[in-house]
C-alpha cells in the first residue's frame, strides 16, 4: 500500500542520515578563547610587568566556563615575532613559551578585571645600556588541543635598572606626611651615576585593616591599585594632598634616564601611615574679661572676649574658671562655643575669678589654655 511505502522511505532516510538517532556521537571542536587585544608591557627593576584583560568568551561567542591558562612568549627582533593576530591565521610563534600561568594560578595575578604578571628578566638581557629589544605576545587556552590566536605584539626596550631604594620612612606633621629615604647604592659594575629622580607611589588602605597593615605593610589591603603620586629630584617628599582620617600605603622607585626613555627600580620596602590628627590648635590669644553690672533684673556677669583662631578645622572653644590663679578650675560650657565670646552669669557680686580659654579642633584635640585673666564681678 502507498502508506507502507512512505513509512519505509522515512525509516530508511532516518537510518542513513542519523537525524532520528540521538545516540550517535556529535563531532565537537576544541573551545578556543578569543585573542587578547590589549597587552601592554613596562619595565620595573629587573622584571617586565605585562598587563592585559583575559578573555571571557570563545571564538564561537560563547562564555568561557573555565578560567583559561596563559602562555607568555618573548622574542627578539632577530628571532622574529608574532604580528598582531588576524582571525583565522596560524600562530607564527612556534617556540615554547617563556612563561606560563596555570589556570588555577591566574587569580593571584588578577587586579580588578585585568591580569598583571611580572616576567623576570635574565641579567644578560639587562647588561646593554643601549637597551635590548624584546617583543611580547600572549596566548590563552582552555583546551590542550588548541590555544587562542596570538595577542597584539608589544615591543619593549629594556635597560639596566637603578638599584632599589634601601629604606623608606614616613613622619606625620601637622601640614603633611613627610617621606624620606636614602639614595640607592649602585652594584659593582653599574653606571656610576645618581638616579635621575624618584617616583613616589601611593594607595589608600582599607580602614578595617589599617592596624594590621601598620605592622605588616606588605599585607595591606588596598582600596585601589597603587598609583604614581609625584616625582622628585631629592630624597624627601611632602604629601600635601593627604587627608586626616585616611590610611596611606607608600613606596618609592629610583628612576634612570636612557636618552628619551626612563627605567624605574623595583619598589622600595613600603610604609603605611595612619593619618590621625593629633595636632591641637594654638592657644587662644588676647583674652580679656570685663565685669558687667546688674541692670533691669539681670544679674551681674563677667564678659570674656578673645582673638578668633584661624585653624581651618577649628570646632570651637572651652572656658575654664577658677578661684585660684594656680589652678585651671572647672569648665563652664558643656557645648563648644562657636564664637570667641562668653558671658559668665554664675558669678557672685564682688567676688574675683580667674579665667582661661582653650580651642578644640574637629578631631577633638584641645589646645593649651590661654594666658590667665582675673576679673571681679560688680557688686550690688
Amino acid at each position: 500500500m502507498p502508506g507502507h511505502k512512505v513509512a519505509l522511505t522515512i525509516a530508511v532516510s532516518a537510518f542513513l542520515f542519523g537525524c532520528a538517532s540521538p545516540e550517535l556521537p556529535t563531532p565537537r571542536h576544541p573551545i578556543v578563547p578569543v585573542p587578547v587585544i590589549d597587552l601592554s608591557a613596562r619595565q620595573i627593576g629587573d622584571t617586565v610587568l605585562l598587563t592585559f584583560t583575559p578573555p571571557k568568551t570563545s571564538t564561537d561567542q560563547q562564555p568561557l566556563t573555565d578560567t583559561p591558562s596563559v602562555e607568555i612568549y618573548r622574542n627578539t627582533p632577530a628571532q622574529g615575532a608574532a604580528n598582531a593576530p588576524k582571525r583565522g591565521t596560524k600562530n607564527r610563534n612556534t617556540a615554547p613559551p617563556a612563561d606560563t600561568i596555570p589556570s588555577g594560578a591566574v587569580e593571584q595575578y588578577q587586579k580588578d578585571a585585568r591580569i598583571e604578571f611580572p616576567e623576570k628578566l635574565d641579567p644578560s638581557e639587562l647588561s646593554n645600556e643601549s637597551g635590548a629589544e624584546l617583543i611580547y605576545t600572549v596566548r590563552t587556552r582552555v583546551s590542550r588541543a588548541k590555544a587562542s590566536a596570538d595577542s597584539n605584539a608589544v615591543a619593549l626596550r629594556v635597560y639596566p635598572p637603578p638599584a632599589m631604594i634601601p629604606d623608606l620612612r614616613v613622619t606625620l606633621t601637622e601640614t603633611a606626611p613627610v617621606l624620606d629615604w636614602s639614595p640607592p647604592e649602585q652594584p659593582n659594575g653599574a653606571r656610576d651615576e645618581k638616579p635621575a629622580g624618584f617616583r613616589i607611589y601611593r594607595a589608600e588602605v582599607d580602614p578595617a585593616a589599617a592596624d594590621a597593615a601598620l605592622s605588616n605593610p606588605s599585607q595591606a589591603k588596598l582600596l585601589a591599585p597603587i598609583e604614581p603620586l609625584a616625582q622628585t629630584a631629592t630624597t624627601e617628599y611632602r604629601d600635601t594632598s593627604f587627608q586626616f582620617g585616611h590610611t596611606y600605603f607608600y613606596s618609592v622607585r629610583a628612576v634612570s634616564q636612557f636618552g628619551n626613555e626612563t627605567v624605574e627600580s623595583a619598589d622600595s620596602v613600603p610604609v603605611v601611615l595612619i593619618a590621625k590628627d593629633i595636632f591641637p590648635p594654638v592657644a587662644p590669644r588676647d583674652l580679656e574679661a570685663v565685669g558687667v553690672p546688674a541692670m533691669n533684673g539681670t544679674p551681674a556677669a563677667i564678659e570674656l572676649t578673645w582673638t578668633i583662631n584661624t585653624e581651618p578645622d577649628l570646632a570651637g572653644y572651652t572656658v575654664y574658671r577658677s578661684e585660684r590663679a594656680d589652678l585651671p578650675g572647672q569648665r563652664l560650657n558643656n557645648e563648644l562655643l562657636s564664637v570667641p565670646t562668653f558671658r559668665d552669669m554664675s558669678v557672685m557680686p564682688g567676688k574675683s575669678y580667674f579665667y582661661r580659654v582653650g580651642a578644640v579642633d574637629q578631631s577633638g584635640n584641645e589646645s593649651a589654655l590661654s594666658s590667665i585673666v582675673e576679673a571681679q564681678a560688680p557688686g550690688p
